[in-house]
């Protein structure tokens, strides 16, 4: 009886050890019990060790998994959407159906406009660029609500008729979801940045049935890291996420085309003149593109249209246009078929590849959503399919069916958009399943490719990030220093002078402080130049300083950076311009003066964040 009360006692005593335990912790810590369980779940992830790579290869497959079955959601959503839509005989029958079929894509750009503006209350990014920014800037961050936002409005977008593709959206959000991961379970940066790049393998696997493809494009593409802790990670994810598609979707190829022969030799001139043409209608894809969207972004200042209305006027617009044709609609690849078949029309082929930048222009550009594989691949078959016709014209024993073009062309056009040809020509591979097909793909998708290149040095992700500030390669920031913003290690205490300074005041402060190197601005603050050491020494030596200002002895003529500059233009400025261990940095839009890079800061910064980029350890908790 006694040995009961002394174990209720302890008992009893153990539970109160227990709390006493956790207030001491909390008070200690100054936070409440959400500070206690967030910490307590971070030590819990560093005991689990899940960065390590093979526990990291079963986080890699659950984000192949989640990434799969939206995938399979994504696309049922879609064909559900456009077969309630559209998949009427009343409705292409009706006398209304001019009134109708417009107004369809209008309303799905109205409520994507809506739900941006009132529950994203963001503007719609720019798709995949969108992407690449996060893995070259944001150490593979992308907000963890952005997989959701951006299935809604896609399926919207195109499933009410819209112009763009559903392989870039599905693509955008596996990509969030291996970010979104990589977050909750407080990954480095860098396994952040390749379970990003599993989510979007993932995707584009399960969307085109290519994991192959998809493993390329994500590698290629969206990280630009080749080694084999990323690799094996994202080709899992693939797999994983392919597996999934199949078994709900089957594992038939995406495109249904005739067995292909090379013909004769003679055709791999052909091709590669295909290959030409497909590089130059790249950049008209690019440039139409972004023109639509430019002039949306001009109307919308001049008249002051709110932005939620812009996908709606892009929407009506294009449902004008494809009504007519029902081949520019995003959810239909009919009129690939038809062209991979050698039975589309003339008039069919011309009107798709002139109008498909047009619809995408102004459903996408707009601020819908959607992305640019489908309209790529649609005009680049209508391409291949003119160009077939003619050459079977001239030769008609020497050269493959108009359908065998149409392919290449499409493969072409696509890599020339994406300079991107080695994932176009796996991805083809994969969703025909014909080999013999791989050889003339390579050689018109790498000729369309460096005629983009030369033709016009923008692909159609590059281009919007240029324009943000952003500096990269193709698909990867060119090195770990482009990635960081000046303002990161930009200081804002130093000495300054106004330009109206007499000289005498700049040589007492010379003498009483470490610094050589002075700048100098006007009474608004607007930089003027520096009075560098050498100029300080040639005003001791003579002596004739008497009357002058800072006005007078300034070098105006001295390398300077600006708020949206990066540090590797920093160090590129201190290795040239010896003379100086201090930079200006200045605001673009103003030419005020912000603060100053220090070489020494510099370096030093550059250093250690190329230690922590290759780090794989996990970041210690933080104490809110």
């Amino acid at each position: 009886m006694k040995e009961h009360k002394n174990g209720k006692r302890n008992w009893k005593r153990n539970l109160r050890v227990f709390f006493y335990a956790v207030l001491r912790k909390s008070r200690y810590l100054k936070g409440n019990h959400r500070t206690v369980f967030r910490l307590s779940l971070d030590a819990l992830l560093v005991q689990l060790n899940l960065n390590q790579d093979f526990p990291f290869l079963f986080i890699a497959i659950f984000v192949g998994l989640t990434t799969g079955y939206l995938a399979v959601m994504f696309h049922d959503a879609i064909l559900l959407f456009s077969s309630f839509l559209f998949g009427g005989a009343d409705l292409l029958t009706s006398p209304y159906r001019y009134i109708i079929l417009p107004l369809i894509p209008a309303l799905g750009g109205l409520f994507v406009g809506l739900y941006n503006a009132y529950v994203v209350k963001t503007r719609p990014g720019h798709g995949l660029a969108s992407v690449i920014k996060a893995v070259a800037q944001n150490n593979g961050t992308i907000k963890k609500s952005h997989w959701f936002h951006k299935t809604v409005t896609s399926v919207m977008s195109i499933g009410t008729g819209g112009g763009g593709g559903r392989e870039a959206p599905i693509l955008q959000v596996g990509a969030a979801i291996g970010s979104t991961v990589g977050q909750l379970l407080k990954f480095s940066p860098d396994r952040t940045r390749t379970l990003l790049g599993c989510g979007a393998a993932a995707g584009l696997a399960a969307v085109f049935n290519a994991p192959i493809g998809g493993v390329m494009f994500a590698i290629e593409v969206i990280l630009g890291d080749f080694s084999v802790k990323t690799f094996s990670p994202i080709v899992v994810a693939a797999v994983v996420g392919t597996v999934l598609s199949r078994s709900f979707l089957g594992s038939s190829p995406t495109f249904q085309v005739s067995p292909y022969t090379l013909v004769s030799n003679i055709e791999l001139l052909f091709y590669f003149i295909l290959g030409v043409l497909a590089g130059l209608s790249a950049v008209l894809f690019i440039k139409t593109y972004y023109a639509i969207e430019e002039w949306f972004l001009r109307i919308e200042k001049r008249y002051n249209i709110p932005v939620w209305m812009l996908p709606a006027i892009g929407g009506l617009l294009c449902g004008l246009i494809c009504m007519w044709l029902p081949g520019l609609y995003g959810y239909s690849y009919s009129v690939v078929d038809s062209a991979l078949r050698g039975e589309e029309t003339w008039t069919g082929m011309i009107s798709v590849y002139l109008l498909k930048p047009v619809v995408a222009g102004l459903s996408v550009g707009s601020g819908g959503s959607g992305g640019m594989f489908a309209p790529a691949m649609k005009m680049g078959a209508m391409l291949g399919g003119m160009f077939g016709k003619v050459v079977n014209m001239i030769l008609p024993g020497m050269t493959a069916a108009s359908g065998a073009y149409a392919l290449v062309g499409m493969g072409a056009l696509t890599a020339g958009i994406m300079r991107a040809p080695l994932t176009v020509i796996l991805i083809l591979f994969e969703v025909t399943g014909q080999y013999e097909i791989v050889l003339p793909i390579m050689f018109a998708a790498v000729t369309s490719t460096l005629v983009a290149r030369v033709a016009y040095r923008h692909s159609m992700e590059t281009y919007v990030l240029e324009k943000e500030g952003v500096r990269v390669g193709y698909g990867i920031a060119l090195s770990v220093a482009e990635n960081i913003s000046v303002l990161d290690v930009m200081r804002t205490d130093f000495i300054k002078f106004m330009d109206v300074t007499r000289v005498e005041k700049v040589l007492e402060v010379f003498h009483n402080t470490p610094e050589s190197n002075f700048l100098v601005t006007n009474e608004e603050n607007q930089f003027v130049g520096m009075i560098r050491l050498e100029e300080m020494s040639i005003l001791l030596r003579d002596g004739t300083f008497a009357g002058l200002i800072a006005e007078d002895v300034v070098k105006k003529e001295v390398p300077v950076l600006y708020d949206s500059s990066k540090l590797d233009e920093a160090l590129k400025f201190f290795e040239v311009a010896d003379y100086t261990n201090v930079l200006p940095v200045i605001s673009k839009r103003s030419g005020k003066l912000l603060g100053i890079v220090r070489q020494e800061e510099a370096f030093s910064y550059y250093r250690k964040q190329m230690n922590l980029y290759g780090s794989d350890t996990v970041e210690p908790a933080r104490p809110l």
